[in-house]
């Protein structure tokens, strides 16, 4: 088995596309087709980013476990785990008094969040969502999100966590003023004394969009709480 090989196996694994697996990646079309034992460093750096779970060592030279020790223990535990979604610590605000959150935290993995059946099997992380400008969305509560790889699946009028180099917001997105934009809206209709929205809609250039994710839905519980697992 060759590392082509090898890649396609776990491509198989994840139960995803090649093109899904190349799109996430940053990789061109039908980069996978080429790959081959001379495939660039450079190039499996960035599955290796992508990927954590998947064993580099594995990937370059066929020995060992396709999985990491650290994923290969917790696809043991994936029956202790049913219900539960992967927790980042990460934040998304609906732009609060002209609050944004930044998108350069860490994003690292500190937990997980037990969720019932809500949303299982359908999300990919959850993250903390701040402020007021999403209606439906209590502030403080707990956001489940599922990336969204190919954007031609947007769908206008649904809500979405927007990513840039600068920002992460919630809103509701509609379709731009151009095909290269999107437009972003609060569904907090509130104003001012002379009429101005509060939360005024705004443009994104989607060259500038890093990623998005299709909002799922959101726990919290009565004491606005939410259970917390620890890793």
């Amino acid at each position: 088995m060759n590392l082509k090989n090898r890649i396609l196996q776990f491509i198989e694994y994840k139960g995803i596309t090649v093109q899904e697996f190349e799109k996430r990646a940053g990789l061109s079309n039908a980069s996978v087709s080429k790959m081959g034992d001379n495939t660039r460093t450079s190039t499996l750096d960035k599955i290796s980013n992508s990927y954590p779970e998947l064993n580099v060592s594995w990937l370059r030279t066929g020995e060992g476990e396709m999985l990491t020790s650290s994923q290969a223990s917790m696809e043991q535990d994936t029956d202790a785990r049913k219900g539960m979604i992967p927790f980042y610590d990460a934040e998304t605000t609906g732009g609060h008094n002209g609050r944004v959150s930044s998108s350069n935290s860490t994003s690292e993995m500190i937990g997980y969040i037990h969720a019932g059946g809500w949303f299982a099997g359908r999300e990919t992380a959850a993250i903390r969502h701040v402020g007021e400008s999403m209606t439906e969305y209590p502030n403080g509560c707990i956001l489940a999100v599922r990336e969204v790889l190919d954007r031609n699946l947007l769908v206008p009028g649904k809500n979405y966590v927007i990513e840039t180099s600068e920002y992460r917001v919630t809103k509701r997105m509609q379709h731009g003023s151009s095909k290269d934009t999107i437009s972003l809206y609060s569904t907090n209709q509130e104003k001012y004394e002379d009429g101005r929205l509060v939360y005024e809609p705004f443009e994104v250039r989607l060259v500038d969009v890093r990623r998005i994710f299709s909002v799922l839905g959101y726990i919290v519980n009565q004491s606005g709480e939410f259970k917390l697992i620890k890793i």
